[in-house]
């Protein structure tokens, strides 16, 4: 009879390369899932290992702004420009985020550079990078800069009703009936915008327009119970998407 195999005898060569591989393939999948568990750890996961990567480093600047991570978004969307200097669309993004920092100095220095930039590889809608400017340059005291951009912003898209609003509020400190008109405008163009119609009960009323003020204001509470009356013009500032 042939002898038993001796206790602890060691499993072939090729037998070990296998579970090894098999082993390190489990982990790397584990690895994966993990990544892919949500759109952040994979834009997050892709970004740090694609430092170079125009595609990627938008993605990890914008799912830091969303998390309101300033600094790693700025340090990621300058990487960005980095790889494609011709892109308007970092400038534009880190302007949006100096805007809202407060940093209105540095955001219209950006948002400048982002104007200069048109017809870039990546590009965004023309009427929101003028409107984000002037919101910039009138926090900055530039009325008359702040005015023409938004006028600007206008002409490329007359149905932008945010462009609208803020026009009015720009307008409302030199001549209110412009202002109470740039002000209809928006409302009839976004009628399910509370801040719009409270915006315009307020200029109505300074024209002296009490039954267009009071209706507004019925409507802006109707659509947003418990809001407080305003006292003047709000500007709209929202990051486009």
């Amino acid at each position: 009879l042939p002898e038993p195999p001796p206790c602890g005898r060691r499993l072939p060569a090729f037998a070990t390369v296998a579970c090894a591989a098999l082993l390190a393939l489990a982990v790397r999948t584990l690895l994966r899932v993990r990544v892919w568990e949500s759109a952040d750890a994979l834009f997050i996961h892709d970004g740090h290992t694609q430092p170079t990567s125009t595609k990627t480093q938008f993605n990890l600047g914008i799912t830091y702004m969303q998390r309101q991570e300033w600094e790693e978004a700025i340090a990621a969307l300058v990487r960005c420009a980095w790889a494609d200097p011709l892109s308007s669309l970092p400038f534009y993004r880190i302007g949006q985020i100096e805007i809202l920092r407060g940093r209105y100095q540095s955001a219209e220095s950006w948002l400048s550079a982002a104007i200069d930039k048109f017809g870039a590889s990546l590009m965004v809608r023309d009427e929101e990078v003028f409107h984000d400017l002037a919101v910039a340059m009138f926090q900055n005291g530039k009325i008359d800069a702040a005015e023409r951009r938004l006028q600007i912003a206008l002409q490329l898209n007359p149905d932008f009703a945010k462009g609208w609003n803020n026009l009015a509020c720009c307008l409302a400190a030199r001549n209110i009936y412009d202002a109470a008109r740039a002000s209809e405008k928006a409302v009839s163009l976004a009628p399910e915008n509370p801040q719009y119609w409270a915006n315009l009960a307020v200029l109505a009323r300074h024209v002296g327009d009490r039954n267009t003020a009071t209706e507004a204001w019925q409507q802006a509470a109707h659509l947003w119970p418990g809001m407080p009356e305003p006292r003047d013009c709000t500007w709209e500032f929202a990051p486009a998407g």
